[in-house]
């Protein structure tokens, strides 16, 4: 195993501990990190391009294979998410910037680290990079026009600005890094084991920026934010396990399901507040970052311990396909 190979599945064992050292490194120590909030676009958009530059046509798979559960989790995201954060921001009452910061989580697509906890939680990692990818390249279109809906209670919102910025922060990046990997082909083998190495230093670094930026008021306030975001993340995964349960879906679609839906992208929601409104706006972002990740592995883990107990037939798909468990693993390895 090459270095770069053994640095991702160290850092994927170790992903909970890594984004918590993080966060509260960037609380405690802002200074430390405070310039990182000047380039979060830049960091985002280079997590975009890696994203890219790993796509092969196997991601979008189950899109052809199963085009009722990728739409299906695209409706619930894009449909439930944004609703529910409007109500758990109404329900805690939450200022007006922290209100719009939660309700710019729910507008955002699925999470990057979505994949990775799929795989650690024994879940369909090929439905999940499928959905992620289609919720990230419908972003441009529906966070705005979503924000618009259900931000603009709060304050007017301006669609076309924050369409352009998600163009050139989330699309062109992927774009880009689609076409290089389609024209550069066997070429990029030797620089992909890096790639994801480098997606993870850039997740760490929008996290570490927006949670400096923010660190005054989530030691003031820290504890509301985190509940609101618990409590919409928590509404996410049930979400989708009742929708999964009235489908008769097979267990690990129904786990990369619920953990889709659940887990959004917290690095986009933060970068896009502090480029259109303030540091305020990017504070649920900030959480979402630390606690979705710190939720899905403590998710996973209980799935691990259930499987050890009772294995479930369902996860035997990978098994008894040679060769699929270890095609997850780098799929998940380099969506992260």
């Amino acid at each position: 195993m090459g270095v770069f190979a053994r640095l991702n599945a160290y850092f994927n064992r170790y992903l909970a501990m890594i984004v918590l050292v993080v966060g509260l490194g960037a609380l405690l120590a802002p200074q430390a990190f405070i310039w990182a909030s000047s380039y979060t676009s830049i960091f985002l958009g280079l997590v975009m391009f890696t994203m890219g530059l790993t796509m092969k046509p196997h991601d979008f798979s189950e899109v052809f294979k199963h085009p009722l559960q990728v739409l299906l989790v695209a409706v619930v995201q894009f449909g439930f998410m944004p609703a529910s954060a409007y109500m758990v921001a109404k329900l805690f009452n939450l200022p007006q910037e922290m209100a719009l910061g939660l309700i710019f989580v729910g507008c955002a697509p699925g999470g990057t680290s979505s994949n990775v906890i799929t795989f650690l939680a024994n879940g369909n990692v090929p439905l999940s990079v499928s959905a992620t990818s289609v919720s990230t390249l419908l972003s441009p279109f529906m966070t705005p026009l979503l924000l618009a809906a259900y931000g603009g209670a709060y304050i007017d919102i301006a669609f076309w600005p924050m369409f352009l910025s998600i163009v050139k922060i989330v699309l062109l990046p992927i774009v880009i890094g689609i076409a290089i990997n389609y024209f550069a082909g066997e070429r990029l083998n030797g620089v992909q084991d890096f790639l994801p190495s480098l997606s993870s230093l850039a997740v760490l670094l929008v996290l570490a920026g927006s949670v400096a930026i923010n660190a005054d008021t989530l030691k003031a306030t820290g504890w509301v934010i985190v509940a609101a975001v618990l409590i919409h993340n928590i509404s996410g995964y049930v979400a989708g396990y009742l929708v999964c349960k009235f489908r008769h879906y097979d267990i690990p679609s129904t786990r990369a399901i619920a953990i889709e839906i659940g887990m959004q992208n917290g690095g986009l929601a933060s970068t896009l507040a502090l480029q259109h409104f303030n540091p305020n706006v990017a504070l649920a972002g900030a959480a979402t970052t630390v606690l979705h990740t710190l939720v899905g592995t403590l998710y996973a883990s209980a799935c691990q311990r259930k499987d050890q107990k009772a294995p479930v037939p369902d996860s035997e798909f990978y098994k008894e396909k040679a060769g699929q468990l270890e095609d997850s693993q780098v799929l998940a390895e380099e969506k992260i």
